[in-house]
């Protein structure tokens, strides 16, 4: 009951955490994109990966929290709510790693510390409001150490669940792929205690979950150029200029520690190296499995030519089990290390480039009136305010079904930045919301402003989310 108590207390301090930035959360394409693809299943549509380097798992996830939400602040809640599961999730993977002929006060200490370091990591928060930084792979990487651990101690069921999980985050992140690489040394103590069959039947079900990404992996491979050069093109997409391969792993290996973690990464670095001279030698598999994970994934990135420290965020909960049970081995001490890093943490609580964006999605789309209507966006200057797919998935979740690509109906344009135009149904600071009869008369005013916007469109994103077959043309006024 107490381990119990603990967990739900860990959840719930860091969810409290992590709600109090939900309105800084970035409503990119990149964010939407794994919520929209939900809404086409619950629409009775086939979704698909809503980016080429990532998998289905990215929707997949995102179905209950669409389903169960009314508008996006709801969903994003819930979003966050379930990111803050990396704290019992750690709190998890720590009490099971540590032997039960330990301590018991060094297992809690472990337990707990472990906890609270991913309570308060700055950069898994960063993950969260950017809404696309490796999405969901900490958390699922963090159902993978726990399944591990048990796994350890004889669960035969456990070690299924880590590499289903694993294969997930791999879903959310191809890089998270090279985790599996602290798993390999592993391998003799999880066969000594389930045998081959487990060992076997656990990688079967990996394969299994993999196939739609196998096959999509091998659909990318083939572009006519080669499997390396066509999937490094695919993992570069967003790169402007190649950096060397040392200089590259090097800043994300710096960003991660340095930068986003600030003078907290020196208390996990000394738990973590503290681990490595445990008496216990299950315990320093512990950090062995941390450094081998790292390993691999500063390798697929250098084999990809592109990892950015957000990458190394997938190993968050390994990172803090390891330094959890390092620093118990002082309980004490394990406690005044947390109290610091819980300290220096919080004043680094990012930021979001547009708070309050998705109060400002909501309230657009309840004011949009009933019946068939195209919402579309003109982007002109500044920062982009107003996403189409953003409101149209907000009304949506409402229960609205009236948004659709119709050239006699009325037209809203979601305006981002200042231009002239009929008298706006909302505005604010940078932004203003504009109605008209048709499309005819949104593209006559358009063409009436003699100045060529940043960006125009972006409807054909939730259109085809509500009709599959719709065309780009169709799109088009």
């Amino acid at each position: 009951m107490a381990r119990i108590s603990t967990l739900l207390a860990l959840w719930v301090i860091a969810a409290i955490h992590r709600l109090e930035i939900v309105q800084q959360a970035i409503l990119s394409s990149d964010a939407l994109g794994p919520y929209l693809q939900a809404q086409a299943l619950l629409f009775g549509h086939i979704p698909r990966p809503p980016n080429p380097e990532s998998g289905d798992a990215l929707w997949l996830l995102a179905v209950p929290l669409v389903a169960l939400s009314d508008n996006l602040h709801e969903l994003f809640t819930l979003r966050f709510i379930v990111g803050a599961s990396v704290a019992p999730l750690a709190f998890l993977g720590a009490w099971h790693w540590t032997d039960e002929t330990a301590n018991p006060i060094r297992r809690w200490a472990a337990a707990v510390a472990a906890g609270l370091f991913a309570t308060f990591d700055p950069g898994l928060l960063d993950t969260l409001i950017s809404g696309a930084r490796s999405y969901g792979a900490p958390e699922l990487i963090g159902v993978s150490m726990v399944g591990i651990a048990m796994g350890m101690k004889g669960h035969p069921w456990a070690l299924p669940m880590a590499i289903i999980s694993g294969v997930l985050a791999a879903g959310h992140h191809p890089l998270a792929l090279g985790v599996f690489l602290g798993v390999i040394p592993l391998l003799p103590r999880l066969h000594r205690e389930l045998g081959g069959r487990v060992l076997r039947l656990s990688f079967i079900l990996g394969l299994i979950t993999a196939g739609p990404r196998l096959y999509r992996i091998a659909a990318l491979a083939f572009c006519g150029e080669g499997i390396g050069p066509c999937i490094a093109k695919v993992a570069r997409s967003n790169v402007t200029e190649p950096e060397a391969w040392n200089t590259m792993l090097t800043k994300a290996l710096h960003d991660r520690w340095l930068v986003d973690l600030g003078a907290g990464t020196w208390i996990l670095m000394a738990g973590v190296v503290a681990l490595l001279f445990c008496r216990f030698s299950e315990h320093r598999k512990a950090s062995h499995f941390a450094l081998w994970a790292t390993t691999g994934v500063l390798i697929l990135g250098a084999l990809n030519g592109y990892i950015r420290s957000y990458h190394l965020r997938v190993l968050a909960v390994p990172f803090a089990v390891a330094a959890g049970m390092g620093l118990a081995r002082v309980w004490p001490l394990a406690v005044l290390a947390t109290g610091v890093f819980a300290f220096r943490s919080l004043p680094l609580i990012p930021v979001g480039p547009d708070p309050g964006a998705i109060a400002r999605h909501d309230q657009v789309a309840n004011h949009i009136e009933a019946g068939p209507v195209w919402v579309d966006r003109v982007w002109w200057d500044g920062p982009l305010k107003l996403d189409p797919s953003g409101v149209v998935l907000s009304g949506w979740m409402s229960g609205r079904r009236d948004f659709a690509l119709t050239t006699t109906g009325p037209m809203v344009i979601l305006q981002s930045g200042t231009q002239p135009g009929p008298q706006p149904v909302m505005e604010g600071p940078g932004w203003a919301i504009l109605q008209f009869d048709s499309t005819l008369r949104a593209r006559a005013w358009l063409n009436q402003q003699n100045r060529l916007p940043h960006q125009s469109g972006g409807a054909y994103d939730w259109a085809t989310i509500a009709q599959p077959n719709t065309r780009l043309e169709d799109a088009r006024w």
